[in-house]
């Protein structure tokens, strides 16, 4: 047992040095993988070194107690002064292990926990816009409109899809340019981002395609609210070199009721509006079911 009692510290200063040794290695060879973790690991630092000292010094005083060391040590290591090094040891460490954890480590925690959750709201973000003209891409806009006509329909309330087509796109885009093509795009946004409510939802669909989702509103308050939009496009189109490009958009309006089976369903709709507009000579607004602006006296609040 007197053996078992001299060498059961150099084991544990073993153990420790080994402990010490794989937190270098690893650190050394990814030193910018652990953030704040990096606090910990010096936390376990010297906790490792404070284990290192203490056993190393009760292994010498208790080997030399033991006959494995020579017995001068005893007399050295038993002062009391001296003894009193370990614990003294112990309370500086955990003194630097409790400032570590509450004055940096926890701050940085909660800091380095927002910034990663604003980041990911950030990239929910970015995910659901399009890239060009920072409303919401068709995606996202689906995903919006599929849970309020839940809504609408759970509560008996309207709701309206207008499907926005720029009219001779690619004469644009030909005559002028792409950079050209993009600003009209820019500006429909633009215009569209104004002409709606807090509760309304613009996107773009693709290419030179707009929706724009109206909850509590009727299909006719839609329209009048369309024929405005078309209007404000024609005042706000861009100028180039001097020119002001000619820009108009054809409307496609669908209002959605409780027989409507889905988005999908509702959005069929207003694009077969937007087609008879676009074969009706474009720039003009047309009702599911073929109606014209001049027809519908209700204004869109």
């Amino acid at each position: 047992m007197s053996l078992v009692a001299a060498y059961i510290y150099w084991v544990i200063v073993v153990l420790w040095l080994t402990v010490l040794g794989t937190i270098a290695f690893f650190y050394i060879r990814n030193p910018h993988t652990f953030g704040t973790t990096r606090l910990l690991l010096a936390v376990l630092a010297i906790d490792t070194f404070r284990n290192i000292f203490e056993n190393f010094y009760f292994g010498l005083y208790f080997g030399a107690q033991y006959g494995v060391f020579s017995d001068k040590l005893v007399d050295l290591l038993g002062r009391p002064a001296l003894l009193i090094l370990p614990k003294a040891f112990n309370v500086l460490a955990g003194c630097i292990v409790l400032g570590l954890l509450l004055l940096r480590w926890l701050p940085l925690a909660v800091r380095e926990r927002g910034r990663a959750e604003q980041h990911a709201i950030d990239l929910e973000m970015l995910a659901a816009l399009d890239w060009l003209t920072g409303i919401y891409n068709r995606r996202h806009f689906e995903t919006l409109a599929r849970a309020e006509l839940a809504r609408c329909q759970r509560y008996v309330r309207p709701l309206s899809i207008l499907m926005i087509d720029v009219d001779h796109f690619k004469a644009v885009n030909d005559r002028f340019g792409h950079a050209t093509g993009d600003r009209v795009l820019q500006t429909i946004a633009a215009v569209c981002r104004g002409a709606k409510r807090d509760s309304d939802v613009v996107a773009r669909m693709g290419g030179e395609e707009f929706a724009l989702m109206l909850p509590e509103t009727t299909e006719q308050a839609a329209f009048q609210l369309a024929e405005r939009l078309r209007q404000q496009v024609i005042e706000c189109a861009p100028i180039v070199d001097g020119e002001k490009v000619a820009v108009t958009v054809s409307v496609g309006i669908a209002g959605a009721s409780l027989r409507t089976s889905g988005i999908e369903a509702l959005m069929r709709r207003a694009d077969q509006a937007l087609y008879e507009a676009k074969h009706s000579g474009r720039n003009c607004v047309v009702l599911s079911g073929g109606a014209r602006a001049e027809s519908v006296p209700d204004a869109a609040e």
